[in-house]
């Protein structure tokens, strides 16, 4: 029923994992155009895969036309784009702040400060990825202060910091899971003693419940129905926990460690992948496996339905693609089934890089800034288009938003056009 691995080897920081949340802006435009915003961690669905279609099938020589690009400071948060307008964070000046920004121009509207600078050996700067949600941006601080702030301004709403609100364990590389929304609670991993996971009411941020107790980890949240019974799935330190939406109660475990070789600190990564209607597929530096939830007499139960070795995304997500995962294994890009775990292609040159999907096609950014198209083929690995767009260390995920994508490092923020003939 449980699992219980360690990592073998050394696994870089995963600041971009951590995340996002689930929304859609209905206080302006259309629900169409709502639909091809990117407003969470992991774009529309939390699953990395766009809705956009009539993208360039094939790029020009020297890539897609750059837009516009911008200077940032330190960090490995995700973009968040909703309506017109961006959403990241960075650390300049040794503070740590949300940013706003015209997605057009890349001119910055507001900022609103959340915390200190953070600095560590794997990398300096916040990993959470802000989630927009109707009028209010909602950011996790790396230190640990969880803020809702009006979107268009920038004005403080309500704010939390969650490590002296509920005694919450820091992490060794700071906080970088992204929050969720799930109906009207915003669903926060925090790490608190008795309140491991909690939702707060997400207009007014007063408690609705906390349960559990464990270390957070680097993952961010899903949230899925199986058997019927809605449920928000964490990945914490110590394993999955699956907590009802509505009364906050854990419905069931599956244990997963994966430990740093050096520190010893738990380094569970990366966002579980839904596998409907009732697995979750999970990775990290340790290995991948693919689960299967069950309800019986009162009670779920969890088996192992594969495990392998041979998939260790230990900084980025994969995604799932018409019954196939896409993802890094470390520094190797490999498609795999879902269903058994075979692997079907793997190919190099990429690093530890990132991806989302789109009308068909993988687009992948490599850790040295080489930005390529690949077929969406689970049969066999094919580039149809590459570019150098970027220098220096590149984890965090593209985001893909009105036919723009939105790419970032720790010093600037780039925007391509991805429509045309």
């Amino acid at each position: 029923m449980t699992e219980r691995t360690k990592s073998p080897a050394i696994v870089l920081f995963l600041a971009t994992l951590s995340v996002g949340i689930v929304a859609a802006d209905s206080t302006e435009g259309s629900a169409g155009a709502a639909a091809l915003d990117w407003p969470q961690w992991r774009g529309p669905k939390r699953d990395a895969v766009s809705l956009q279609t009539g993208l360039l099938q094939r790029w020009p020589e020297g890539g897609p036309e750059v837009l516009w690009r911008t200077p940032v400071g330190a960090g490995y948060s995700g973009v968040s784009v909703s309506q017109g307008k961006l959403y990241t964070l960075w650390d300049e000046k040794g503070k740590q702040f949300l940013f706003g920004l015209d997605a057009s121009t890349g001119k910055e509207l507001w900022r609103q400060q959340l915390g200190a600078a953070f600095n560590n050996h794997y990398g300096n700067g916040p990993r959470s990825t802000p989630l927009v949600d109707g009028d209010v941006v909602f950011a996790i601080g790396t230190q640990g202060l969880l803020l809702a702030a009006n979107r268009h301004t920038g004005a403080r709403l309500w704010q939390h910091d969650m490590v002296q609100d509920y005694a919450a364990d820091l992490p060794s590389y700071g906080y970088s899971s992204s929050p969720l929304v799930a109906g009207d609670k915003l669903v926060v991993e925090v790490g608190g003693k008795d309140a491991a996971f909690m939702a707060f009411d997400k207009k007014t941020g007063e408690t609705v419940w906390a349960v559990a107790n464990d270390r957070p980890a680097y993952s961010s949240p899903i949230d899925v129905t199986i058997a019927g019974v809605d449920q928000v799935v964490f990945w914490s330190a110590h394993g999955l926990h699956s907590v009802s939406s509505d009364g906050g109660s854990v419905l069931w475990t599956y244990s997963w460690e994966t430990f740093c070789p050096v520190s010893g600190d738990p380094l569970n990564t990366g966002t579980p992948l839904f596998l409907p209607p009732d697995r979750i597929y999970i990775s990290s530096g340790s290995g991948a496996a693919a689960i299967r939830v069950a309800r019986g007499a009162g009670a779920f139960t969890v088996e192992t339905v594969w495990k392998s070795d041979l998939m260790r995304s230990d900084v980025n997500t994969a995604l799932l693609l018409d019954g196939h995962i896409y993802g890094f294994d470390r520094g190797t890009l490999k498609s795999l089934d879902a269903s058994t775990g075979e692997i079907n292609w793997k190919a190099r040159g990429f690093q530890r890089g990132s991806l989302i999907a789109a009308d068909g096609r993988l687009i992948v950014l490599g850790e040295a800034g080489n930005l390529a198209l690949v077929k969406a083929d689970p049969s066999e690995f094919v580039q149809t288009s590459s570019v150098e767009i970027l220098e220096g260390k590149n984890w965090t995920a593209p985001a893909l938003a009105g036919g723009k994508l939105y790419l970032r490092n720790h010093e600037e923020l780039v925007c391509l056009e991805m429509t045309g003939s």
